[in-house]
Parts: C-alpha cells; structure tokens; sequence
C-alpha cells in the first residue's frame, strides 16, 4: 500500500515538473500538404556548366524522383513564432502578422525550424532540393535556361541579368498574405511569387571537355539554391538578399521557406 501511494506521488511530482522534469509539450498538428508522387524527371542542374571559360545551359538529364509530401504554403510568422517562443528558432525583427509568410530567415535559420517542427509533429521534415521544388512547382518553375552560349561570355551575362528582369518583374516592397499568389496545377500556394524559398542544393562548378565529358567539379556549401521566380545563388547567413549576398544576378525581394517530408 505505502509503495503504491509513492509511486503515485512520483508520477504526480514528474507530471507537473517535479524533479526539474517539464512536462512534455503536446504533438503539433502537421501543417497541410501535397502529395508528389515518386517518378522519373528530367532535370537541368544548378551547377554552372563550363567548356573552358565558356558558360553553357547543363544538360536536361533523367533523375528518378523519389515520392514527398510538401508544404501547401510557405512557412507562415505565426508558425515561426511558436519556434522562436520554445527557444528553437532565432527571433526576428518582425512582429508575427496574420497569415504573412515568414521572411528575414537564413538557410541556418530555415533548417532550425525544420528540426523543432519534426521533434513537435514526431515527422521528419527538411527543406526540398532544387530538383523537388522544380518537381512540385510544376509550371511555375524554370530552371534557368538561356540558350545564349556563344563565345563572347557577356552575352550570356547579359541574356541572364534580361530573363531574372524579365521573370521577377517590379520589385515588391511588402511581404503577400498566402494565397495571394493562388495555386499553381499540383495546389500548392505562392510558388514564384515574391518570397523565394531555401533549398538544400549548393553552389557548383563543373567544367567540361571539348567532347562534353566532365572533367572537373567544385562544390561549396556556404552558397545555397533559393527558388523563386528565378534562381538565386545566396550566401547561407544571409537574412534579406536585398542588403547583399546574391552570388549573382538580380536578389530575390524576400527569403522564405516550405519544407517537406519523405513518404515512406
């Protein structure tokens, strides 16, 4: 009888954290997704291609595309903030606003809250590749084909800096509400509107030979793929692409992100 009535008091000094035990946070509700399902793509690299010093489009190659479930809108401020209330995730300047995406975030940033929501949800989120959010943004996506590989290098610059002008359009000073952008065909919201979103893809430089065989590549981390309405090549730690960081061409108007999760 003693025994049991101090097993008792036990468990009730750990339930309301007793022994410096906290009590377990309750399961977030996992955010609302779309399904893509697995299958084969082809896929035009990232990477810089070079024959020489000359600057081509990587060649579209056949990738298998493994199955994944992605986050219908862009992480919200009111998503972020529960992070950052837990001690999770860096503050920000920005006061949590009514269903506003969540910008001023660096890749660090991004993959933090990526951790906190997979132990809050018991799910294994991530941030997509360039390949799966190319994938999922179906006809919003471009993967940065020019076309312009003549042997005079600046007209390739110059056919770059016209398509991001082109495809990004007027820069827009406010972050949208979700769903201001509507759904693309597969019913995810926002795609190429004007947040670009983190993904895991990093810079690289991969040379070619005169025949097209590669013969050298260079991969560096600290540059990572954000997609948008264009690629863009940005610094990890940077928070507001407009204040420096793009590795080239035109910065995105705001970083933000949508994570995804593999399906079994």
């Amino acid at each position: 009888m003693l025994r049991a009535a101090l097993a008792s008091g036990l468990l009730a000094l750990a339930a309301f954290g007793g022994f410096g035990l906290a009590p377990s946070a309750p399961r977030l509700t996992p955010p609302e997704t779309v399904s893509i399902p697995p299958g084969p793509a082809l896929y035009r690299s990232s990477a810089e291609y070079r024959i020489g010093t000359r600057r081509i489009d990587p060649p579209p190659s056949p990738i298998e595309i493994r199955g994944f479930d992605i986050m219908a809108g862009q992480v919200t401020q009111e998503e972020y903030a529960r992070c950052v209330a837990e001690g999770a995730c860096q503050p920000t300047t920005r006061t949590p606003g009514a269903h506003l995406p969540q910008t001023g975030v660096n890749w660090s940033d991004a993959t933090a809250y990526a951790a906190w929501l997979s132990e809050r949800t018991g799910q294994e989120w991530r941030l997509p590749s360039d390949a799966e959010w190319l994938r999922a943004a179906a006809e919003r996506g471009f993967d940065g084909a020019l076309g312009a590989e003549g042997e005079n290098p600046s007209d390739r610059w110059l056919a770059s800096y016209r398509s991001e002008v082109d495809r990004r359009g007027s820069a827009d000073l406010v972050p949208r509400p979700s769903g201001h952008f509507g759904r693309n065909s597969l019913g995810l919201r926002d795609l190429a509107g004007n947040v670009w979103e983190w993904t895991t893809s990093c810079d690289e430089k991969i040379s070619l030979s005169s025949t097209g065989e590669q013969i050298a590549s260079e991969r560096f981390c600290g540059v990572r793929v954000a997609q948008g309405k264009h690629r863009a090549f940005m610094v990890d730690f940077i928070r507001d692409a407009r204040s420096g960081g793009c590795a080239a061409g035109i910065p995105p108007d705001f970083l933000g992100f949508r994570l995804v999760r593999d399906i079994p």
